[in-house]
């Protein structure tokens, strides 16, 4: 039976497992974890991506990976066979490092971004190689933490959710870690349904839809040109909000603000303009979008007000369109 293709996303986050050809070693030296970290760093600066997760296992690798512009599996081409000549000439062998293909699962960020940080740092505690994370040196939770300096990793759009400050961030995800140490093994985060997606069966439909897998069930209520620019579209939707545009993407986080924000994301997201895009333009980060879209969704089912704001940011993009 062929494999069904992985779903794409630009900001999606993907759970990605990679394993030694028949589970053998990957990893036998200090050099060849090394050599994998710093070439994980080359390929994340040429083909960017958020890397909020890391562990490297003695024969299998987990990461946690928003995609940006570059594809995935792109990214894991250019990782893996780097790393594999590497590997054999090395050790003077031919053939597979890594065993057939790496799995990709699509997560639902609102839900399993912390959860699925914590699982994959807990890995080493799991295979009892490690009493606690923090003695493992081959994984990203020691950067989350304060202990080592690693710029290889995005650790704060997870440490958000837990304080406000480092400091408190810190402490609070080290207690979530530790309560995980009793979970074990989770098999939700390895078995998915067909399509390779991980979340609620609205995110589920949502995703497949984005790629054009299933068709729009409704046509959109206006049309724009098809390369609006971010930049127009920001100046548009603050006149029709009231705010000065530089007041407007400023850093905070006063309710009356953020859910402007969200009511913005939701009408630029459905004109098809990029998570980046929007990200730079808010002066927020790439998975802070994301959640607001899905938040905005949840909030147009609910509130009148909320929704006649969205009609609003509408009718001012789409009058300045025309003219």
């Amino acid at each position: 039976m062929a494999r069904k293709p992985r779903i794409e996303i630009e900001g999606g986050l993907y759970h990605i497992l990679t394993r030694g050809n028949n589970r053998q070693l990957i990893f036998k030296a200090a050099e060849d974890y090394n050599k994998m970290l710093s070439r994980l760093a080359e390929v994340k600066r040429i083909l960017p991506f958020y890397l909020y997760a890391y562990c490297l296992m003695p024969n299998h690798i987990h990461m946690l990976v928003e995609r940006r512009d570059d594809a995935i599996s792109r990214v894991m081409h250019r990782l893996l066979t780097g790393y594999s000549q590497f590997y054999n000439r090395k050790y003077r062998r031919v053939g597979h490092v890594f065993q057939g293909r790496y799995k990709a699962i699509l997560c639902e960020s609102d839900q399993y971004l912390a959860e699925l940080v914590r699982y994959i740092h807990l890995n080493p505690v799991r295979a009892e190689m490690v009493r606690q994370p923090t003695s493992y040196i081959y994984s990203s939770h020691r950067a989350y933490v304060g202990l080592s300096k690693d710029d290889l990793v995005d650790t704060e759009p997870v440490l958000r959710y837990f304080g406000a400050t480092k400091r408190v961030a810190r402490e609070r995800f080290k207690t979530f870690v530790r309560a995980g140490i009793k979970l074990g093994h989770v098999e939700e985060f390895y078995s998915t349904r067909d399509q390779g997606i991980l979340g609620s069966e609205e995110f589920m439909e949502n995703a497949v839809r984005r790629v054009g897998e299933i068709p729009r069930k409704a046509k959109p209520r206006f049309e724009l040109r098809a390369s609006i620019d971010s930049a127009e579209f920001i100046n548009a939707a603050a006149v029709a909000v009231g705010m000065n545009a530089i007041e407007f993407c400023r850093n905070t986080k006063v309710r009356a603000v953020v859910e402007i924000k969200e009511a913005v994301i939701l009408v630029g997201r459905n004109l098809g303009i990029s998570n980046a895009s929007l990200a730079a333009e808010l002066g927020i980060h790439t998975s802070v979008v994301s959640r607001r879209f899905d938040s905005a969704r949840n909030r147009m089912k609910v509130s009148s007000e909320f929704k006649k704001r969205v009609e609003r940011i509408e009718s001012s993009v789409l009058s300045r369109d025309k003219t």
